[in-house]
């Protein structure tokens, strides 16, 4: 019942085809039935007591950011760029490493697979603590837990140098260190993939992940210059600036980035990996690190075997070749925003230029010819990855997004791990089938966007 500007109370009635029929009450002047020209729909006749206001009832949503409040990256910029620096600093100091401390090869190998369990057994645990006590409290926690781990790490390295410790216990605190590292380093990703779900649209993440892969392409690219450049007479002196560079990092992330908004606290249940929503995504995750874990193995063998290199040139030559593979992610993933491509068209050309680059890399017959192939495979690899981070985010909830993370960054540690020890396998058969078999996994990570249903347009 309304009343009208004179004092009136008119009764409205919904007529035909949405239209209101508007009368008079019984005893009130004027008896004339007044036919409005208003037209509405039935849920604005029967939804009495919605809001108003100019303000319109939306359906949920499985991929409507939870916060349109402006987010400023740099304090993920600075998470990801420290801590790859320090996981590509460790690879660049290893052989020098197991030197001063008596070790061999595989016992490097063998930390860094600790390493990569770690990260395997932890990445889903941390996606669902980022959904149950926040995404900042999981990237805090983290940051210091990687940071901890690795000053413990370069603290037993640097005592096994002086005291000469046995070589079978120097090897046990680094798998032990390493494995912190990898349980620690896994809470990144996760929650790091789910700040950007919870701030940005379906078809922004792609564009944002990439921006972030961007900064953690730096951090490959500067991890080795910076030992290069600080190296010593112990390897151990850059371990240790590449340990604390997370702490600065730790800061801005405390002051820049913003609360989470309020979260139950209550437990949730994992997400499954036969999730029908992540499974194809998960396979995907797990076969392209799988292969850029063969290539990173493989880099070395090929420049001493192949191209007959003597070892420090060999060294010099996988330095080369690593810096132009992090130039190529960092351009590629700079280039994410600007294309505008769906993720399952950037997931299927970026793992077909991958795959052609590995192919190319098991016959390039110059340094030049590899050092180019390599660059080739990092570009398409630096699409792929954002892809596939950002077709998980937009195929889940928004209570979901940190369980999705911590999945695909699972599975990316499990390609992580199997891909340095299936490279070396497959080299002592032929030197071209590792990079053959990197090729095959990128394809088959690209096949998965012909499956892909959900196209969400990017800008």
């Amino acid at each position: 019942m309304l009343r009208a500007p004179g004092g009136d109370r008119t009764i409205c009635t919904p007529g035909r085809e949405g239209a209101v029929r508007c009368r008079p009450e019984s005893g009130s002047r004027g008896g004339r039935p007044v036919r409005s020209r208003v037209r509405v729909g039935r849920s604005a006749v029967e939804g009495a007591g919605r809001p108003m206001n100019g303000a319109r009832e939306q359906p949920p949503s499985s991929t409507a950011p939870s916060s349109t409040a402006p987010l400023s990256l740099a304090p993920l910029y600075a998470v990801y760029m420290t801590c790859s620096m320090g996981m590509m600093g460790f690879v660049a100091a290893a052989g020098p490493l197991a030197v001063s401390l008596g070790l061999d090869a595989w016992h490097i190998g063998l930390s860094a697979t600790a390493g990569g369990l770690g990260w395997v057994l932890a990445a889903r645990v941390w996606g669902r603590a980022a959904d149950t006590i926040g995404r900042k409290r999981v990237l805090t926690v983290g940051q210091s837990g990687y940071a901890v781990a690795y000053v413990l790490l370069c603290l037993c390295a640097q005592l096994g140098i002086e005291w000469q410790l046995p070589p079978l216990i120097v090897l046990g605190t680094l798998v032990i260190t390493r494995f912190g590292m990898g349980l620690a380093y896994s809470a990144i990703p996760a929650a790091g993939a789910a700040v950007v779900a919870d701030r940005y649209p379906p078809r922004d993440r792609a564009g944002v992940m990439g921006r972030l892969g961007a900064a953690q392409a730096s951090g490959i690219l500067l991890g080795p210059a910076l030992v290069a450049v600080l190296a010593g007479p112990s390897p151990t002196m850059v371990l240790f600036v590449l340990a604390v560079l997370p702490l600065p990092a730790l800061a801005i992330l405390l002051l820049r980035l913003p609360p989470d908004g309020t979260r139950s606290g209550t437990a949730v249940a994992q997400l499954s990996i036969w999730d029908p929503r992540l499974f194809r995504l998960l396979g995907a995750s797990m076969a392209a690190m799988t292969a850029v874990g063969i290539a990173q193995i493989v880099i070395g063998f090929v420049a001493m075997d192949r191209l007959a290199l003597p070892g420090p040139e060999a060294l010099r030559l996988s330095g080369i070749v690593l810096s132009a593979v992090g130039v190529a992610l960092i351009a590629a993933q700079l280039a994410v925003r600007r294309l505008g491509w769906t993720p399952g068209t950037l997931l299927l050309v970026g793992g077909t230029l991958s795959a052609t680059g590995f192919v190319a890399s098991a016959l390039a017959p110059s340094a030049p010819a590899l050092i180019a192939a390599y660059a080739l495979s990092g570009f398409g690899a630096g699409w792929v990855f954002p892809a596939i981070s950002a077709t998980a985010a937009n195929a889940v909830t928004a209570t979901e997004q940190g369980r999705a993370a911590g999945a695909v960054s699972s599975a990316m540690g499990v390609g992580a791990t199997l891909g340095p020890v299936l490279g070396g396998i497959l080299y002592t058969a032929s030197s071209v089938a590792p990079l053959l078999v990197a090729a095959l996994a990128m394809v088959m990570a690209a096949l998965v966007s012909v499956r892909m249903r959900r196209r969400v347009r990017l800008k």
